[in-house]
Parts: structure tokens; C-alpha cells; sequence
């Protein structure tokens, strides 16, 4: 019989519920905030030239420019899961089949708060990469409550310029494709507004299938990068589970088929349809704002979690919270293109 008082059987629970990949928050840093509420920067290229000066002329006075401050609320997460007697003295789903000497209540109530912490986690982490993946490929996104009824809507206010769809005959399947060139008017795009050199690129599985069935992208495309005394291969998989297939252009070249589930349909992170090119060094920021309760207090935390027990409904219930604010500060700093037809 398992020791269910050991720190290390305790967890297992939790390492054993494997949590979502966190690919597309990775391109944004995380800050947390002492308040819910937060005016922040966001920043478009200027590309100014200093200008030079006559011997014994005034120096020019230059202005702050590129800078717009908006106002933003942390929305918050709170997620509650009861555990009544029923819960704790029946076997859970995924239990270990222990034959001779089965759980008790008390060893049954750890394996289950281990994993309810780990699968209130892995929601909230969902919904964060949800929302980074809305502000890189959409330019914003929707809070939306457990009914899916708007709360608010976050707008990045993403050039028209930087959102490409092609058509008939231009998509990747089409005989008038030309990936190389949507791909080369990305990076241009992007660094001509933003003053950034596209560093990644992220395609989605339709979008991908197209770019490797066309002989001429192929040509063109490398699985090693060798960059000084180092050699890259492509087709390795990072820890956040997205796949670098390769690279084009002094471009990575990333597939991120990880999904996430809403009212039983299921939708991928990244758009099939769409390729994102995102500049190196994107300021972007995923800001959480401050957790927790008047009775115990508020912690400047990505996110809090307790358990409390009611005594007039005889459960107990863990609660966790959080506040995550995915902010996209340099929205000239990516471009997407819409490349096939689902």
C-alpha cells in the first residue's frame, strides 16, 4: 500500500495530471501588479531620424512620441470544486487499483485535492495561453463569462495591413501560390512598421500541410541552422510542446497543435488556416493582477488557491483564483496571414 502521508506519493497526483503547453505565453512577459486595475503603454515604431545641427545653433528639442496609455482590468478567474463524504468514500477515476488494501477516506480526500489543484491549474493555464493566442492571432479578445456571454472586449488596434488573407487563385493550394513571397511581405511588414526582424514563425496544421506539399518553399526551406560554432536541427519539440519544424529566411519555423475545449468543441491555439510572423524581442506583457479576499488579505501572485469547509452544506471546497491580462504592447510587431481555405 502506497504511503499517502509521503510528500513525493502526495504529488504525484499533481505530475501525473499533465498540465497545457504554455508555447504562445511564452512570447510574453509575465509581471504581476498590486492592484486589479492598470494603465499601461502600448508602443508603435517611430523610426524618427535625429537631425544634425549648425555650429552655434539652439539643440532641437524632440517630444515623446509612440507611446499611447490605455486604461486596463484584470478580469478574474475564480474556480471553485466541492467534495462532499459521498466523493471520499467511493473510488475516484484514474484511482491506483489497490486489491488488498484499498484507500481509505482520509488517503482517498489527499488523491483528490491533489489532483483538483492540479486540474483548476491546468483550466486557468488554458485560458491564458487562450487569450495570448486571440492577441496574436486576432489582435484582441473577448472576456467572456461561464455562459459565454460578453463581459468586455480587448482591442490591440492591429494595422490592417498587418492581416493578410489570400485568395482564389494566391492560396497555398492554389496554382498561383507564392509562399516565399507572403512569407517575405510578412517579415517586411513587420519590420518596417515595428523597426523588428522576424525571428519566429508559427503555422497552423492546414497552413503548414500546404507549405510541405509545395516543391518550391521546400527547396527554400532548411532543417539546420548553423549559426557560429553552433548547428540547430529542426524537428525537435520544446518543453512547451510546439514543434520546430525547421527554418526559412533566418525564421524558426514553428506547428503548435495543442487545443482547448469549449461547450465539447474543440479549437486549436493556432488558427489552421494562418501563418504569424512575430519580431524579435515583441514587447508584449501577460500581467496578473493581485488575488485573494478581504478575510486573507491580497497577494501579488499569478494566482491564489485555499480550501474552506461548509458547514451548512457539509462539503469542503477548493477555491483558486486568478486574474491574467495578456497584453499585446507592440502590435506592429506581428503580422498574419490567412493562407487556406477550411
Amino acid at each position: 500500500m502506497p504511503d499517502f502521508m509521503n510528500v513525493a506519493t502526495l504529488t504525484k497526483q499533481v505530475n501525473n495530471n499533465l498540465p497545457p503547453k504554455r508555447f504562445l505565453s511564452g512570447f510574453f512577459q509575465v509581471e504581476t501588479l498590486k492592484t486589479v486595475n492598470a494603465e499601461l503603454d502600448t508602443v508603435e515604431g517611430t523610426h524618427v531620424l535625429a537631425p544634425f545641427k549648425r555650429e552655434g545653433a539652439k539643440r532641437t528639442v524632440t517630444k515623446r512620441s509612440g507611446y499611447t496609455k490605455r486604461p486596463f482590468h484584470c478580469y478574474e478567474i475564480a474556480l471553485e470544486r466541492p467534495t462532499d463524504a459521498f466523493d471520499v468514500l467511493k473510488a475516484q477515476p484514474g484511482e491506483p487499483a489497490v486489491l488488498v488494501d484499498p484507500m481509505d477516506a482520509n488517503q482517498r480526500q489527499s488523491y483528490i485535492l491533489g489532483n483538483d489543484t492540479a486540474d483548476l491549474s491546468n483550466r486557468i493555464n488554458r485560458t491564458i495561453e487562450m487569450i495570448c493566442s486571440k492577441a496574436l492571432f486576432e489582435g484582441g479578445y473577448e472576456i467572456l463569462d461561464e455562459e459565454g456571454k460578453k463581459i468586455d472586449s480587448i482591442s490591440f488596434d492591429v494595422k490592417a495591413t498587418h492581416k493578410i488573407t489570400k485568395s482564389g487563385n494566391s492560396i497555398w493550394t492554389g496554382d498561383g501560390a507564392d509562399i516565399i513571397g507572403d512569407l517575405s511581405d510578412l517579415d517586411t511588414v513587420v519590420s518596417e512598421d515595428s523597426g523588428l526582424a522576424v525571428a519566429d514563425k508559427i503555422f497552423g496544421a492546414a497552413a503548414w500541410k500546404a507549405a510541405r506539399a509545395n516543391e518550391k518553399f521546400m527547396k527554400d526551406f532548411d532543417r539546420i541552422h548553423v549559426t557560429g560554432n553552433s548547428m540547430d536541427l529542426g524537428g525537435g519539440v520544446n518543453s512547451n510542446g510546439a514543434k520546430l519544424v525547421g527554418y526559412h529566411n533566418g525564421s524558426r519555423i514553428w506547428v503548435y497543435n495543442d487545443t482547448y475545449t469549449v461547450n465539447k468543441a474543440k479549437t486549436s491555439f493556432v488558427p489552421k488556416d494562418k501563418v504569424l510572423a512575430i519580431g524579435e524581442g515583441l514587447a508584449a506583457k501577460l500581467y496578473f493582477g493581485c488575488v485573494g479576499n478581504v478575510k486573507d488579505g491580497w497577494f501579488r501572485a499569478e494566482r491564489f488557491a485555499k480550501t474552506i469547509y461548509d458547514e451548512d452544506e457539509e462539503i469542503q471546497k477548493l477555491i483558486m483564483k486568478s486574474r491574467p491580462l495578456a497584453v499585446l504592447q507592440q502590435p506592429d510587431g506581428i503580422a498574419w496571414a490567412k493562407v487556406v481555405n477550411l
